[in-house]
């Protein structure tokens, strides 16, 4: 192609990308409009480093959005109605790339030419800024470099999302036997339990890349419910990960709430230490529990926690400890996502990063939630999917919601007291109901309810 040297080395001097792939792709679109559903997913107007094709890729977005067929003279027509026309160099420059482009037969490969040129740009740009910001007063070494691992984890997704996604039937059929293979007798809990029998047998345990709500008013105890549910899983599966990560609690608490489930010791006494020799000798033995499950249970106690930072944490234990059988995440609502312009678009942007850890690390997430303060106004104050509180994405996001009631919270003279109700609001893949447990609150322990979860 005939096209100014020094143009392309003054833009390009410093940074990785590719003019001539550039020029192709658009060249090539212009020749094949329907070659567009093959780009589509591997390409956006930021990944095309010369500003003029920039420009061009957006103007033929507009053109294919409109269902409005472009060459030449359509293209250059919209360009100079937007007032855009001489910031990509005129109709000489368009009629160059277009006149230069033969044929739109390898635009895919191209395209991914152009797409790989700007991951490398995207890298050298978080390296430069890292290089700034390691001379930041303050700055600590250990937030710099969590930082970074979640931009480049994120540039990383990037990359993958723009692979091909779809699957032919025989190849369907060919998963789904690989699935019925792997589930050989599971007993019919095909995921990770939770060791309340009847709520396993209605969900077949928690399945792998399923979002989980648990949602409770304040003081339900829906803390002690994860917590129960993450003993489940490792007391039931000998080689169990499970992370936690608790917004609310440091690990201290966490450890007290453990040690009393775990021990049957009141939690009341843990706190003000007055113990004596048999609750010595609880304690003792659940400590012995525990050093059983080291390194199986992963606690993580920052309080600020951002969608991108604890899908990087979880990434890391991972890596370091095994996959996990369960993430849990108490609780949702003190998380943060910052650049969104609202509560409710931080909460819809939370789920979703919580449902891709799941699929991601191929394990169910367990979000803790709060509900609606609309619940205590009601005669009936079992809750609802509509009591969730900040975002109605988070009702579409879950796979799975679990309402966790006890009536006793609510009258003093109920004859169920001592006994919960968890509700199945949604499963995707199964029935809705009500399991009762048993509910200790001097150990803040759930149980199954006359043995059977009944």
């Amino acid at each position: 192609m005939d096209f100014p040297h020094d143009f392309i080395q003054t833009v390009s001097e410093d940074q990785p990308c590719n003019y001539y792939a550039e020029v192709a792709v658009i060249g090539g679109l212009v020749l094949d409009n329907e070659r567009w559903d093959d780009l589509v997913q591997l390409l956006t107007p930021e990944d095309f480093h010369f500003p003029a094709h920039r420009i061009m890729y957006q103007v033929i977005a507009e053109l294919t959005e409109k269902n409005t067929p472009y060459d030449l003279l359509t293209l250059t027509d919209l360009l100079a109605h937007q007032g855009r026309l001489d910031s990509v160099g005129g109709f000489a420059y368009v009629a160059e790339v277009c006149k230069n482009t033969p044929s739109a037969a390898n635009i895919v490969e191209y395209s991914r030419m152009v797409a790989e040129k700007s991951q490398l740009r995207q890298l050298l740009a978080l390296g430069k800024s890292l290089s700034v910001d390691v001379f930041q007063p303050h700055v600590q070494a250990a937030t710099l470099a969590e930082q970074a691992e979640s931009q480049l984890f994120s540039l990383a997704e990037k990359g993958a999302a723009r692979q091909q996604q779809e699957v032919t039937l025989l190849q369907g059929a060919e998963v789904l036997i690989a699935h019925l293979e792997r589930i050989q007798g599971s007993n019919g809990i095909t995921g990770t339990p939770t060791g309340f029998q009847v709520l396993d047998e209605m969900t077949c345990g928690l399945q792998a890349g399923d979002l989980i709500l648990l949602a409770a008013r304040p003081s339900m105890g829906k803390t002690a419910l994860g917590l129960a549910c993450c003993l489940g899983a490792l007391r039931q599966r000998d080689d169990a990960v499970v992370q936690i990560f608790s917004l609310e609690m440091p690990t201290a608490q966490l450890m007290l709430r453990l040690s009393s489930m775990e021990g049957g010791v009141a939690l009341s006494a843990l706190r003000n230490g007055i113990l004596d020799d048999e609750q010595w000798g609880r304690i003792s033995q659940s400590l012995e529990q525990f050093s059983q499950w080291d390194q199986r249970l992963i606690i993580d106690d920052c309080s600020h926690q951002t969608p991108a930072l604890l899908r990087a944490r979880a990434r890391r234990y991972t890596r370091k400890y095994g996959k996990p059988a369960l993430i849990m995440v108490d609780y949702l609502q003190l998380m943060c996502a910052p650049g969104q312009e609202n509560r409710t678009q931080e909460i819809a942007d939370i789920s979703r990063s919580l449902k891709a850890l799941g699929k991601e690390l191929e394990c169910p997430v367990l979000a803790l939630s709060q509900l609606n303060r609309q619940v205590e106004n009601r005669p009936d104050k079992r809750p609802n999917n509509g009591d969730l509180r900040d975002s109605g994405s988070l009702e579409q996001d879950a796979d799975l919601i679990l309402h966790l009631y006890r009536d006793e919270v609510y009258h003093e003279a109920t004859p169920d007291v001592g006994i919960a109700e968890i509700i199945i609001g949604k499963q995707r893949q199964g029935p809705t109901g009500t399991v009762r447990v048993r509910f200790e609150a001097q150990y803040t322990r759930f149980s199954d309810f006359d043995g059977s979860g009944r």
